[in-house]
């Protein structure tokens, strides 16, 4: 499972139906996390991407994937929301990871709930983060809290992910 290619996974894992198929009465948003792409990787694959495009086609408006254990970049396809990776949450299973690894965010959506946008995403926004070690406790500071070579450190790695910043307060339908 680790970094492994699709191909060892083809076949060992189907849907007994497109999600595009779906009855959509009572829903009103289709999300989807899928547990995706090579660890430590900071940029999807293109077979992350083409999965994403798939998911869009398919009628999935918010993508939150994870796995990747690192921040990675968010995108629009088709009106669709393309989070590929928000990084590590807490960071207890990898106590001696390197500061890029220790690079996290909080993907915040705002949902319309009005009638006649019901369900449309109306914005997102990312909260980046670091994960500060200090023994076995952890803190989660965001970058903007984060003092001297370190914030820039992360500034410049946040920048590389994100040429623009990871939000838009109008997404179109």
């Amino acid at each position: 499972w680790r970094n492994a290619d699709e191909k060892l996974f083809a076949g060992r894992v189907s849907m007994d139906s497109d999600p595009a198929n779906w009855p959509p009465a009572g829903l009103d948003l289709l999300c989807a996390v899928p547990h995706w792409d090579w660890e430590f990787r900071h940029f999807p694959r293109d077979g992350t991407r083409a999965l994403a495009r798939r998911l869009a086609g398919q009628g999935v408006r918010l993508i939150a994937g994870h796995h990747a254990h690192v921040v990675q970049p968010v995108e629009k396809i088709d009106g669709t929301i393309v989070a590929y990776g928000l990084g590590d949450f807490l960071g207890t299973a990898f106590a001696r990871q390197p500061w890029p690894g220790r690079i996290g965010s909080i993907l915040i959506v705002d949902v319309s709930a009005d009638a006649g946008t019901r369900g449309r995403i109306a914005s997102y926004r990312m909260h980046p983060f670091m994960r500060l070690r200090a023994g076995d406790h952890e803190r989660l500071v965001l970058v903007e809290a984060l003092e001297g070579r370190m914030r820039d450190r992360v500034a410049e790695r946040l920048k590389a992910v994100f040429p623009s910043p990871p939000t838009d307060e109008g997404v179109p339908a």
